[in-house]
């Protein structure tokens, strides 16, 4: 089966601001960038796994609620969890963002907002976005176990910063840590074979003596 090309999608019931916002996501480096005015006409695009890198939504003004665009948000991150979703509220109401939350959207403005306000918020999200897929590319390469999945998390959390055992059990959800416990050491050993034999020391853990460990290194995740 031929694999989709990733894509955006702008549903907004305004023609202009429908335009404007599409042109906000090209500007933002996404090449195919889709326009829909009413949420059953997104039917064919939405479907689990669906290559959807962003949306941005516009809350209708009428009404309490929008309910139609609520849902299709609703769907779209249950569907594609990864994707970026952005809503606007054109009704400005005391709710709205938290009704917006609540569906499932990453991020939501007034229609009030400064046009610059949306385009850095999109670059935020954006930019998370890629770091997280980065980090689980990572994670599914390094073939990590969960415990140090854990473990590498908290050390590359305060990355180049030295962080006890004591830390890393508390990441860990377990037991204080003792001296002469040497669990996590062992943790660690694993983790920096694993390191050495897919980054050929690119990463590193070093071990500073009485302290801990430091995650040192590129690339950043």
């Amino acid at each position: 089966m031929k694999k989709r090309a990733s894509f955006s999608v702008v549903l907004e019931r305004d023609t202009d601001r429908r335009n404007d916002w599409a042109a906000l996501l090209r500007a933002a480096g996404l090449r195919r960038v889709l326009r829909r005015a009413r949420p059953a006409e997104m039917s064919d695009l939405i479907a689990p796994d669906a290559p959807l890198t962003a949306m941005i939504v516009g809350l209708t003004a009428h009404g309490p609620r929008d309910d139609a665009m609520l849902s299709l948000i609703a769907s779209v991150r249950r569907q594609v969890p990864g994707a970026v979703i952005l809503a606007v509220d054109h009704g400005n109401r005391s709710r709205g963002a938290a009704e917006a939350f609540a569906a499932g959207a990453d991020d939501a403005l007034r229609a009030d907002h400064d046009p610059s306000e949306l385009r850095a918020r999109l670059a935020a999200r954006l930019q998370s976005a890629t770091q997280g897929g980065q980090r689980a590319a990572w994670l599914a390469q390094l073939g990590l176990t969960p415990l140090e999945e854990r473990i590498f998390s908290a050390l590359n959390a305060r990355r180049n910063e030295i962080v006890s055992r004591p830390a890393l059990a508390e990441a860990l959800g377990e037991e204080e840590w003792r001296y002469g416990d040497r669990r996590i050491d062992v943790h660690i050993a694993r983790i920096r074979r694993k390191l050495d034999a897919h980054f050929d020391g690119a990463v590193t853990l070093r071990t500073v003596r009485s302290q801990g460990y430091v995650m040192e290194g590129e690339p950043r995740l």
